[in-house]
């Protein structure tokens, strides 16, 4: 079986790379030119009143040939390798068919040729090992995060023995309701990721609070409460992840600004924040609690049906329904 080609998609990120890409070829076709016209010229110019050849020019163009191989091979990779040595193959003949018919002075731009081309492949072996290497360094760290954040997600699902597993399905969710919505995988990890640390400012309240079989007080409710912002103050610390903070501090706020802490509205609540609210009401209607029992489905879409544009964004609401109807929770498993 034939494995298709596959090309790199073309986004609108890219477009400004790929236009600099063919103005550079256009440029360096220019240079090509102008070193080939005065290469065998016999004309002089003048600089400072010195008569200097034209010939000596040549050089100069092939130089600046040069760097634009040099710039493809760093800053376009493979394309810019391949372009290389596509734009070297092409000189080589041309200086080939000369020789065969006898200009000798071929010979320099011949080895000058051979030396461009064993240097452009080991500047685009040394960047690609470095590329890779740095690349391997990030996947390292990347993978190193992931297992504290999770490590962190099981000590917060292990301090409340009412809700265990709780993050981990909250960002199992929030995952899934991402990548409806047209988030990247990327970006679908991220929110994963936020979501698991949604309830870290749980840490900071009393066991017997958070494990009481019956009703809360007004009181003990609203020391409950007081978990985003002992989440914000948390996850504050971490400076290379804002929507770290967004997760733990917005995911009570409602879309009609009756939520806590900050009572924010609409769009004003952060997008990871509003997407974790549905997928953290799902879990919780879903799942047994000391209180109550786990709500049958057709109860659960009903409640989001109902809360659509008050306690919850419609967008989000409206992507959790599809994927109800596409079936993505028949099979759900909770406690």
């Amino acid at each position: 079986m034939k494995k298709k080609l596959k090309f790199p998609a073309v986004t609108i990120e890219k477009i400004p790379s790929i236009i600099f890409y063919f103005l550079m070829l256009v440029f360096y076709i220019i240079m090509e030119k102008c070193s080939s016209q005065t290469s065998s010229s016999k004309e002089f110019f003048l600089i400072f009143d010195h008569p200097l050849p034209k010939s000596a020019l040549a050089g100069f163009f092939s130089s600046i040939s040069m760097i634009i191989h040099i710039f493809w091979v760093v800053f376009y990779r493979k394309i810019g390798f391949y372009t290389s040595i596509a734009l070297f193959s092409f000189r080589v003949i041309k200086i080939t068919k000369g020789l065969l018919q006898f200009h000798p002075t071929g010979l320099p731009a011949l080895s000058i040729t051979l030396i461009g081309i064993l240097s452009v492949l080991l500047i685009y072996i040394r960047n690609e090992r470095f590329l890779k290497a740095q690349e391997r360094h990030r996947l390292e760290l990347e993978e190193f995060t992931n297992s504290i954040i999770d490590a962190f997600s099981v000590c917060i699902d292990g301090k409340d023995s009412y809700t265990n597993g709780h993050s981990l399905r909250v960002a199992q969710y929030t995952r899934m309701l991402a990548i409806k919505l047209g988030e990247s995988e990327d970006v679908a990890q991220k929110f994963y990721n936020i979501a698991l640390l949604h309830d870290i400012g749980k840490i900071g309240i009393p066991d017997d609070i958070l494990n009481k079989p019956g009703k809360l007080t007004d009181e003990e409710y609203d020391i409950v409460k007081t978990h985003p912002y002992r989440g914000f103050e948390i996850l504050k610390r971490v400076k290379s992840e804002q929507n770290l903070i967004n997760g733990a501090k917005c995911h009570h706020e409602r879309f009609d600004g009756k939520g806590y802490p900050a009572r924010l509205t609409g769009e004003k609540i952060p997008w990871v924040a509003r997407i974790i609210s549905v997928a953290d009401a799902f879990d919780a209607m879903s799942s047994t609690r000391p209180y109550r029992k786990k709500q049958p489905m057709n109860y659960i879409i009903q409640e989001f049906k109902n809360c659509s544009g008050g306690q919850f964004d419609p967008t989000v609401v409206k992507a959790f329904l599809d994927l109800y109807e596409e079936g993505k929770f028949d099979n759900l498993v909770t406690e």
